[in-house]
Parts: C-alpha cells; structure tokens; sequence
C-alpha cells in the first residue's frame, strides 16, 4: 500500500534548491494529520553531496539515485527515472517545487505513472475519508487567478502528485537524522542535446531571499516612472519587482512577478509604488514585517495592509528623495 510524503529535492550544480525546504515544511503539515513519514528523493552525479545536505532538513527517509551525468534540461530522461523513482518508493503523495524544471520533468513523470499531476498549488490541507484512509485537498488559483479551486486526486489512484509555488511555505529548520537508501535506477539516455547552458541574467532569488523589495504597479508604468523606481532601488539595494502590469510589459521578467500569479515574498521591508492592492498581488506581499505603500488613490485597497501610507505622486516623492 502506497504511503508516504515524498519531496523532490530539486538540485543545480550540486546544491540543492532552497525551496526545498519550504515543501519540508509543506510534509511536516500533511504528516500532523496523515502520521506518514516524510521522504525526499534526489538524483545526481555528485549524489552524495546532495544527500549529505538532506541529512538534516527534517526528512526522515532519503531515496537517491547515483547518475553518471547530472541529465540537466533533458527532460525526457530525467522523467523516465523519476518515474522508475516514484514507482520503487510508492508513496501516497508527491510534493515537487513549481519551477520551470519541477514542471517540466514531472508532467512528464505524471503521463507515465498515469496519476496526474495538479499544477502551482498555493495550500495543501490534508483530510480523511470515512473508511479512514487520507487524502490531501490540494488549492490554487484558477481562472485568471479569480478563484480558488480545491483539487482531489480520484480515490485509488497514487500518488497524489502536486507541484507547490515557491514562496508559499516558510523553509523548515530541520533536525535529526534521516536514513538513507540508494536506488539502482538508470538515468537513460537522452534524444536532447544541450549545446550550451548559460546562467541567467537575473536571479529570482534575488527577489525571494531580498531583504528590500519595491514593487511597482500599473502606476509606474510610465517610461519616467519606472526608470526613477530602478534608480530608488539601486539606492537603497533592494530587489525589484512588479505586479501583473509591469510584467506583461516586459518592464520586469516574469520570475519577478509578486502575487498569486508570481512568487510570494517575505522581505523585512517592501515599499510599494502606484500599487492598487488587488488580492491577486497582496496575498504576495502578506508577510512584509514593514510594508510602506505610495499611490495617488487616497482609497486604494494598498492601505488596508499597509504599515505606512502616503497619497502622493511617486514620482515627485522620488525625485524628491534622490536629490537627498
């Protein structure tokens, strides 16, 4: 019988990805009501250095499979083992981070399981059946991010796979040891070529780890606007980022985008700029410890939530300030 919460730990140049942590975390909640134990699953060329790294994250089992090449980008492969992975393990549920490559690979590992796969998950809940056995009740935004919806996977079929938006989970400060075992799985070979991988030219780390963010909204939209918002930025060393608007522009790459289509950020401070505060971008920015908002709209939702308020045009405010 399947059981099991079992994390993919997602890894890049033998690190593993800190939004690992944040579904140790996610575990930990299921495990309270399911008793299940929490498991991670890695794969690698430098394997046991990924191991080591999970030893202590709070997992209490670890599967890792020792690869001859680290497979990156060539998906076709690494989704064939993850399966053959998923299907040695057998747990109940597969929590899998909401990145580009926790996507990719693992839609693919859900077509050959044939267990479906519920995509940028915002809420896990775990609940029980009347005949006792568990289930998790697996929330996210839909219909241009206007509603929830709460997906169930259909009762017998496992695992119960979902990939979780990062930011949404505090990162677990794990304890004790996990026990460890080695998988002889392949990782086979790929029809992909990778010619060349570049780094990219912005981080979304930036944006998740800063400890200052300013955001602009459809208020600083203007071409003055936005540049007097990246010199402010650049003054005080915060991260950049942008609601829905500033996006779809292409004034801020989409890994930049806060709010329920985006990431979720926890900065020590975020001053926003010409942001309404519609749901959609607040439920990003909700666990500012100081959240300082400008906008012309005296009765803009922004100053529900915010800390400290000031109705004026940001672009006075900020010229104002860069002459200091």
């Amino acid at each position: 019988m399947a059981s099991g919460i079992c994390v993919y730990a997602e890894n890049y140049n033998g690190k593993i990805e800190p939004v690992t942590a944040e579904l140790i975390s996610a575990a930990h909640l299921i495990k309270e009501v399911t008793g299940e134990k929490i498991q991670a699953m890695v794969a690698g060329s430098d394997c046991d250095t990924l191991v080591d790294q999970l030893m202590e994250s709070g997992v209490d089992e670890i599967y890792a499979v020792r690869t001859k090449r680290d497979g990156l980008f060539q998906d076709d492969a690494q989704s064939q083992m993850i399966a053959d992975m998923i299907r040695k393990i057998d747990p109940s549920s597969v929590l899998v981070p909401a990145t580009v490559m926790g996507r990719s690979i693992f839609s693919r590992a859900a077509a050959k399981l044939g267990c479906g796969l519920t995509a940028d998950c915002t809420e896990l809940l775990a609940d029980k059946r009347e005949d006792g056995s568990f289930y998790i009740k697996q929330n996210k935004p839909s219909f241009g991010e206007n509603v929830f919806v709460t997906i169930v996977t259909r009762e017998g079929f496992t695992p119960q796979m979902m990939t979780v938006r990062p930011g949404v989970y505090m990162p677990y400060e794990g304890s004790g040891l996990a026990e460890v075992t080695y998988l002889d799985i392949p990782l086979p070979e790929s029809k992909i070529e990778i010619v060349e991988a570049a780094p990219a030219a912005m981080e979304t780390d930036s944006i998740l780890s800063a400890e200052i963010v300013v955001v602009g909204g459809r208020g600083a939209e203007e071409e003055e606007s936005f540049a007097l918002l990246k010199a402010f930025a650049e003054k005080l060393g915060a991260a950049i980022g942008g609601t829905r608007p500033l996006a779809d522009t292409g004034q801020i790459p989409f890994d930049h985008q806060i709010g329920q289509t985006g990431f979720t950020i926890r900065p020590k401070i975020c001053i926003s700029l010409g942001v309404s505060g519609a749901i959609q971008h607040t439920e990003g920015i909700k666990d500012t410890k100081l959240l300082v908002a400008i906008n012309t709209d005296e009765h803009a939702p922004i100053y529900n939530i915010a800390d400290y308020g000031m109705v004026a045009d940001l672009n006075e405010v900020l010229k104002e300030y860069l002459t200091l």
